[in-house]
């Protein structure tokens, strides 16, 4: 694997993890809201609910992205990987599509950083 593929994997993973952390500050905001009454606990089961399946998602993105081959040659390549198998995966585990957004987000960032870097 090439550095600057497994730099860009390291970069990925680095974002995907931080959008965990988002995920459980928003589960964190939500538990104090119900607790002092700001939401119902409809609104919080509903809620908690889907940020479980967001942050799963999140996590199986992370495993896969731990499997991907040696053998890929390019960022660029990474990416249409990843996007062909994350629209399957969200579909056979059923993830959010915000599960979808965030990792194609995350994609877009990473890639246009590494680009950046090779300019300068």
């Amino acid at each position: 694997m090439s550095d600057k593929i497994g730099l860009f994997l390291a970069m990925l993973r680095e974002e995907i993890e931080e959008s965990l952390d988002g995920v459980r500050y928003l589960a964190d905001s939500y538990e104090r809201k119900f607790k002092n009454g700001e939401i119902t606990n409809y609104v919080y089961s509903e809620n908690e609910a889907f940020l479980a399946q967001e942050t799963a998602g999140l996590r199986r993105f992370l495993a896969f992205i731990a499997s991907i081959s040696p053998d890929v040659k390019t960022p660029e390549d990474i990416v249409i990987l990843i996007g062909d198998v994350i629209k399957k995966k969200m579909k056979d585990y059923e993830d959010p599509e915000a599960v979808y957004r965030i990792v194609n987000k995350k994609l877009e960032k990473t890639l246009r950083y590494l680009e950046i870097q090779q300019d300068l």
